[in-house]
């Protein structure tokens, strides 16, 4: 008998939606900070210093730090102005990522499409390395955070490099689901940028008008946001984990072309995905979602 509540994973149908929403919305938020970062390389905090104050008095909460907010402000931004090539080899190879990343965990794509799943996945390979080099420079040589950033960028970025170059070494041994893994490891610190930023603005509400300086609330947002993101992939991992391995594509099956064994990661795409939630929720269908 059908579940008309459950995915191909076996998680229920609403988790799977709110997984994909959750991708998006941290996917568009990454993307536009780094166009808005490519624009105004060298005073994007700056320009945006009006709409955060805008946010604290709708808030009705103050800045005890307020004379001291233009020389963090430009601190903060200088060590991009300062540097525009690594600026733009970390937030160009970063959007590829964004972009390009969520559809490699749509298991359509990769039984419709298996040799753009294989190239997008070298191009993300090279973008990944790209970006996280730049990343780590900024974080290891001109933090601005502190010793707090350093060790943040040190351990997160480090995972990441770690996490991409043992998918890629998964899947050249035809190790699907080692490979699933370690690429949703990746992705969560991937994507886990977008969460630093929401999490950033959260505790700049929060502990700003405590006293606390600029610099500490940014460290704290690193460690809390990759924390959290990273730490809600790996319990996907887990709870997808016996089903991923138990139809993991058999050993070569990846190398010939056989990309329908593979395990979805995600299950379905996003966009279908979303519109047979947004449609069963509406009442328009009554299909199962575990075709």
């Amino acid at each position: 008998m059908r579940n008309d509540h459950a995915t191909p994973l076996g998680a229920p149908a609403f988790l799977i939606c709110a997984l994909w929403c959750g991708v998006v919305v941290l996917a568009v938020v990454g993307l536009g900070a780094a166009v808005g970062r490519g624009i105004l390389r060298a005073d994007l905090g700056t320009r945006m210093e009006p709409v955060r104050q805008q946010i604290l008095a709708a808030l009705h909460r103050s800045d005890p730090l307020a004379p001291q907010r233009a020389e963090e402000l430009s601190k903060f931004d200088g060590r991009y102005a300062a540097s525009p090539i690594l600026t733009l080899l970390h937030i160009a190879p970063g959007g590829i990522l964004l972009v390009l990343a969520p559809l490699q965990f749509s298991s359509r794509i990769r039984s419709r499409h298996i040799q753009f799943h294989r190239w997008s996945g070298r191009i993300l390979m090279l973008a990944a390395f790209v970006t996280a080099l730049a990343g780590l420079y900024f974080g290891l040589r001109a933090p601005y955070g502190g010793a707090g950033e350093v060790t943040a960028i040190a351990l997160f970025g480090g995972f990441f490099v770690v996490a991409v170059g043992r998918a890629f070494v998964a899947i050249r041994t035809h190790q699907v689901a080692r490979h699933r893994e370690w690429a949703i490891r990746a992705f969560a610190i991937a994507i886990g940028i977008s969460t630093v930023r929401i999490v950033g603005a959260v505790l700049d509400v929060f502990l700003t008008p405590a006293g606390i300086r600029p610099p500490d609330v940014f460290a704290l947002s690193l460690w809390t946001g990759w924390g959290v993101t990273l730490g809600a992939g790996e319990l996907w991992i887990r709870y997808t984990r016996r089903w991923s391995r138990s139809v993991a594509a058999p050993a070569g099956a990846v190398s010939h072309g056989v990309a329908a064994d593979s395990p979805p990661s995600l299950s379905l795409g996003p966009l279908a995905l979303l519109a047979r939630c947004a449609a069963k929720c509406s009442g328009l269908t009554t299909g199962s979602l575990s075709e």
